[in-house]
């Protein structure tokens, strides 16, 4: 699974929806999500950032991002967006791998609930 990446809250959800356990793990409560994150980074070397969201027990491939680099000195750069179902309380959780450590990295994550039911 890689490196869980650490989330500092700027903007904390008083209706108690979208709840921090940990710096790295988010509770979500039942309901539908829309997510936006985009990560940035730079390696000193050739190497690839992939960027996995895991929720509802499991990893999610298919809404990561995946940027590699084959020259020194270079910047690597995604973004995704989706809506997230949880039929049930989930943790939410993002990922780095890389063939080595990423330098000067950032990370911005948005979560907000929809008013949407089943």
């Amino acid at each position: 699974m890689g490196s869980l990446i650490s989330l500092f809250p700027d903007v904390t959800d008083p209706t108690g929806n979208i709840t921090p356990l940990s710096l790295e793990r988010i509770s979500l409560q039942p309901g539908y999500y829309l997510i936006s994150y985009k990560a940035s980074c730079f390696f000193t070397s050739a190497n690839y950032m992939q960027i996995t969201p895991s929720y509802n027990g499991r990893s999610h491939l298919e809404t990561g991002i995946y940027f590699a680099t084959n020259a020194n000195g270079s910047s690597a750069c995604g973004s995704a967006f989706l809506i997230l179902n949880a039929p049930s309380q989930t943790e939410f959780s993002l990922a780095y791998n890389g063939s080595s450590d990423a330098r000067e990295g950032e990370i911005n994550l948005t979560i907000l609930k929809l008013r949407r039911t089943q």
